[in-house]
């Protein structure tokens, strides 16, 4: 366990979060990128789709009518687009109101939250950083997290990653969890049940150990991208973050 420790100081890495640990098994290139070499790392329109929904849900919970959640919706919206205009960000911005029409009536019903983006901080077994996140709700009884999609999840299940953040958050508050995906033309809610829970949990576990591996095997940055292939098409790749990986490659190709 000292070992991990300074591996994870000596590369500055205060906390791993379930999105991480997503990002590391996705696309290892961009997680060296993000939390080795500080590259810059932008957000995009299906995050900020993803965000302004959950804005105006959370006025629906809190009580309030459709048009307020509307106005909620349309301000966080504008906040994190910032007035751009492409085709991307025009097809996500005309089909908000289509996702918080189903959004509302996946949580119609339900009572006003004891707790929304609640932080979680959750030591994991031989890992000396916690595991940090932000849940969506927390009830008395249960916890949900919402997952805005144009395609609802292959094979009837939620995904893998999904299914091991609402373990985590399940495990922390103690409650069972749900993950509520939503689409412009429908949406479905899957219960997290425990055995789902504990193999994701296990899940966990094992990327934060290989995560811990891999920093006790590099130097820097530079240095772990040597032993990467980038896949530079992934959609996890944004303009500055592949400018900033290549040029970390090249700085280990021009090296002697």
């Amino acid at each position: 366990m000292a070992g991990n420790q300074n591996h994870f100081e000596r590369h500055g890495i205060e906390h791993l979060s379930p999105s991480s640990l997503r990002l590391f098994n996705d696309c290892p290139a961009v997680w060296v990128g993000k939390y080795m070499l500080r590259a810059e790392d932008e957000g995009g329109p299906g995050m900020w789709r993803g965000l302004a929904v959950e804005a105006g849900v959370d006025q629906l919970l809190f009580g309030q009518d459709g048009a307020a959640a509307q106005r909620a919706m349309r301000t966080r919206w504008d906040a994190l687009a910032m007035g751009q205009i492409d085709p991307d960000v025009a097809k996500e911005q005309d089909a908000l109101d289509d996702f918080l029409v189903q959004a509302g009536v996946a949580f119609a019903g339900f009572n006003e939250p004891l707790h929304r983006q609640s932080k979680m901080t959750l030591e994991l077994p031989g890992i000396p950083v916690p595991l940090v996140g932000f849940c969506d709700w927390v009830w008395t009884d249960r916890g949900d997290d919402l997952k805005t999609s144009w395609k609802m999840p292959n094979n009837n299940r939620p995904s893998p990653a999904h299914t091991q953040q609402a373990a985590c958050y399940s495990l922390y508050w103690g409650v069972p969890w749900s993950l509520t995906y939503v689409s412009p033309r429908r949406w479905t809610r899957y219960e997290v049940t425990p055995g789902m829970a504990a193999e994701a949990y296990d899940q966990v576990i094992e990327t934060a150990h290989a995560i811990a591996s891999f920093l006790a095997h590099t130097r820097d940055g530079v240095d772990a991208l040597s032993m990467i292939s980038p896949d530079y098409t992934s959609y996890y790749f944004k303009p500055a973050m592949a400018e900033a990986v290549r040029n970390a490659k090249a700085v280990r190709v021009l090296t002697p």
